[in-house]
């Protein structure tokens, strides 16, 4: 062998391994243990700027769903949160989202589905159609605009091999998925859950300014809803187990 073609076998060498380590960096880093450069999706997700007695007092008169709402918010908007996004892929950023929302809750699994909801919220507000008085404004979110466009940019949008490639995607079906597990989960009933969405697709259509009875919305409802009846069996499934989970057509 030249020393021409010894340097390009080292060099080839390197490459692999350089790839080899970047792919372990990344499973790592995926699968909830630190990658090299510290990341991991249980970040703080916000804080640490010092004491403010301010802050202090109106943390003492501020609702705990309140703060566990900021908290996840804050959360999914962290740049960090983006970066882990685009290295592990959208489904494992939903799994992130919902991992959190657990620990926010201090593990208690309705509350953390109920903030995982909140947390991908994807309209600021709606327009209701309303008989004579036209169309009304409510606000869902309650959020800073610019607190909600960041949020908004984070939110996973690919969950299925069907989504739309523009920019929402699918992330309207998140607050679908995590709303349906909720509803089962707490009335420790699908079909409870199934109603419930039913109505809403229903009212969407008829009363919601835009609104229109999405096939698609249902199939994250009826995911959402075997997520949520799971959990009541088995505490340690992730949404990503759901929504890749085929399911019927009614």
């Amino acid at each position: 062998m030249t020393k021409r073609e010894s340097y390009r076998t080292i060099l080839l060498i390197l490459v692999i391994a350089a790839s080899l380590f970047h792919e372990l960096a990344a499973y790592a880093q995926c699968d909830d243990n630190p990658a090299p450069d510290g990341l991991t999706w249980d970040f703080d997700e916000g804080g640490g700027d010092g004491f403010s007695l301010g802050d202090f007092v109106g943390g003492l008169f501020t609702p705990q769903l309140v703060k566990d709402t900021r908290k996840i918010r804050s959360y999914v908007r962290d740049g960090r949160f983006a970066e882990l996004l685009r290295r592990c892929g959208d489904l494992r950023a939903v799994d992130g989202i919902f991992q959190k929302a657990l620990k926010v809750a201090e593990f208690n699994i309705a509350r953390a589905l109920f903030l995982s909801m909140v947390g991908c919220l994807e309209h600021q507000n709606i327009q209701v159609d309303v008989p004579v008085v036209g169309a009304v404004g409510l606000p869902l979110t309650f959020e800073v605009d610019s607190l909600f466009q960041a949020r908004l940019k984070n939110l996973p949008r690919r969950l299925y091999s069907d989504s739309p490639s523009n920019e929402p995607g699918d992330k309207d079906k998140l607050q679908h998925f995590f709303g349906s597990a909720y509803l089962a989960y707490i009335s420790e009933s699908p079909e409870f859950a199934r109603s419930v969405g039913n109505a809403v697709e229903w009212g969407e259509a008829k009363m919601i300014v835009g609104g229109a009875d999405d096939p698609r919305d249902k199939r994250a409802n009826k995911q959402g809803e075997a997520f949520g009846h799971d959990l009541l069996y088995v505490n340690t499934l992730l949404p990503s187990d759901y929504l890749t989970l085929p399911v019927r057509d009614e």
